[in-house]
């Protein structure tokens, strides 16, 4: 039996096995058997071009529109027999050889801080560190390109505005990237324009007006930067890891804070770090703007980071959204994913896997990603929409369960005193410029520890939990770290997540307010989100400290911090009944 579905001017063919390979009725189609994509086109005899879309901005202002820089595979029978496909975009800001970019100090003599100095990184380190961002995605994308031609895709990297071939001048997930992402998806819907290298008009003629996008990290990140500006030919992304929120991966709850790993970088750095174009200097202007706009001093939200906060504007995302987010990502937080995940009222899936910054390594996933594509920009009846939402995968990279919702359904938010007893106030004095939580952990002049009874059942934990704390401190600012610890029997600690918060900020995120010396604050904060079953046996602890050394500025030790643990509480998001 053959079944022909009409869609975006394609044909697509539904055949039993044994049929030809993809000409039907003399023409050429895609085919699809058993609700998938088959590889019928031969991959040596793709068409591979390079083209620059034109963008509506000049954001070097050389009187020139920018130009965004696409490298196309697709299949030859685009080219021979007029076939239309489906475009799969992987853009990237790392396509270009990285500068040496000077980092900010995170060592302070006070916060807020007034100057911060400056401590350069070599360009080697920076970009071998880096490279590791883009390239976590590189094997699976090497077989990804041939996997998706052979079934009919047309397979498209894309540099971002001002890096590699691309011109303009990069902003770090604002508004040029943003209408810059966009006008390529555009082209591929047949408008606007696009040149060859030699400086002639090409269009895509081959393009069957159906788009996707996907990528890891920041190359995830400009996926749902175009998705946000609306509908258009964009029919799906899957961002891996990717950035939801500028300010929440510089800034938490008002402080400094930053990405695992990459102490003192923030918007500037990392968009001078990916201005790899051709004359750099045109984007001086730029990057000094951004480094006014971004306010290392305050912490504040503002409209430099409203502009780059897509989850507030996820309202705006017509296509369907495939979020793969890693629970022990200290890069890419876990609160990125998730919080997309909780804004979409569109068709979605979230994909949870307990490991860093990547993407999933499951056996799993890759088919889950070929019958959410075909589904999504060939309508394919791939049965994928029929499955749970929600996908959850172990450390060694097993799935080990899938569910409807995130947190898991039987979630409840149970809050716990940190301590009992009669009214007391604790203090710690502040040496986080100086080591690290985990060593702060058995420092109890510097770190204030709070364990709960040992658990006489395994206990698992599913979403956010969020710190209240009555506190003051000696200072008119002051870093504050929550940490939620598990503790074995043994005494061993292992920091389960963390969350920050200034309490300048204690009214709202957008306006700091000086503290008062001496005065008590009641404040409120998350952790990163995390799913994790604790062990009968151990008990589950919060520890209070003020700096934290691999994330916050660092300032001069000697800060008091002063809790109230009585009247201070955590909220845990347990699966089931608690453990009395």
């Amino acid at each position: 039996m053959v079944r022909t579905v009409i869609a975006a001017s394609l044909v697509l063919v539904a055949v039993a096995a044994g049929s030809p390979a993809h000409a039907v009725d003399g023409r050429t189609t895609i085919v699809v058997r058993d609700g998938a994509t088959q590889p019928v086109f031969d991959y040596a005899d793709a068409i591979n071009e390079d083209v620059w879309v034109e963008s509506p901005t000049d954001t070097d202002r050389d009187g020139v529109r920018d130009r965004i820089h696409l490298n196309i595979t697709r299949p030859g029978e685009t080219e021979t027999a007029g076939l239309r496909v489906a475009s799969l975009i992987m853009p990237t800001p790392y396509g270009g050889t990285a500068p040496e970019v000077p980092y900010p100090s995170v060592d302070v003599d006070r916060l807020p801080q007034e100057d911060l100095g400056s401590a350069s990184r070599s360009a080697a380190a920076t970009a071998a560190n880096r490279a590791l961002t883009s390239l976590n995605a590189a094997p699976a994308a090497v077989s990804t390109w041939e996997y998706y031609t052979t079934r009919g895709y047309a397979m498209i990297a894309m540099d971002s505005i001002g890096t590699a071939t691309s011109t303009g001048c990069p902003d770090a997930g604002g508004p040029d990237e943003i209408v810059s992402t966009r006008a390529v998806v555009d082209w591929l819907d047949g408008r606007g324009r696009a040149f060859d290298a030699a400086g002639n008009v090409v269009s895509a003629r081959w393009s069957a007006r159906s788009v996707g996008m996907y990528g890891v990290s920041y190359n995830g990140t400009l996926p749902i930067m175009a998705a946000i500006t609306g509908r258009s030919a964009l029919r799906t992304i899957i961002p891996m890891s990717a950035v939801t929120s500028w300010y929440d991966y510089y800034r938490a709850n008002g402080l400094v804070v930053a990405p695992g790993g990459w102490q003192g970088e923030d918007l500037d750095v990392m968009a001078k770090y990916v201005l790899s174009r051709a004359n750099p200097e045109a984007c001086a202007p730029n990057m000094a703007w951004l480094e006014r706009a971004q306010d290392r001093t305050t912490g504040d939200y503002s409209r430099v980071w409203a502009a780059r906060d897509y989850t507030a504007q996820a309202g705006r995302i017509d296509a369907s959204v495939f979020v793969v987010q890693g629970l022990q990502d200290w890069n890419v937080k876990p609160k990125q994913g998730v919080q997309l995940w909780d804004a979409l009222r569109g068709e979605k899936k979230l994909w949870l896997y307990d490991r860093g910054h990547g993407s999933s390594c499951a056996p799993e996933f890759a088919p889950a990603m070929h019958r959410w594509v075909d589904h999504y920009l060939y309508r394919v009846d791939s049965d994928i929409e029929d499955e749970a939402p929600v996908t959850l995968e172990d450390d060694a990279c097993t799935v080990t369960e899938t569910t409807t919702a995130w947190p898991v359904p039987g979630t409840r938010a149970v809050t716990y005193p940190l301590a009992t007893g009669r009214p007391r106030t604790d203090t710690l004095v502040d040496n986080g410029r100086a080591q690290t939580a985990e060593q702060l952990l058995s420092q109890p002049a510097h770190a204030l520890t709070y364990q709960l009874p040992v658990l006489t059942k395994d206990t698992r934990l599913s979403g956010t939990p969020w710190l209240t704390a009555d506190v003051s401190v000696d200072r008119t600012a002051a870093n504050l770290t929550g940490l939620l610890v598990s503790y074995a029997p043994d005494g061993t600690a292992t920091i389960l997540t963390r969350g920050w918060t200034d309490p300048q900020n204690r009214r709202s995120v957008w306006r700091s307010e000086p503290v008062t010396p001496g005065a008590t604050y009641r404040l409120r904060w998350d952790m990163q989100p995390l799913d994790r079953t604790v062990p009968a046996g151990h008990r589950l602890g919060v520890v209070v400290i003020s700096t934290d050394y691999d994330y916050t500025l660092r300032p001069l030790p000697g800060t008091r911090v002063s809790v109230r643990p009585v009247s201070s509480t955590i909220q845990l998001p347990v699966v089931g009944r608690p453990a009395p």
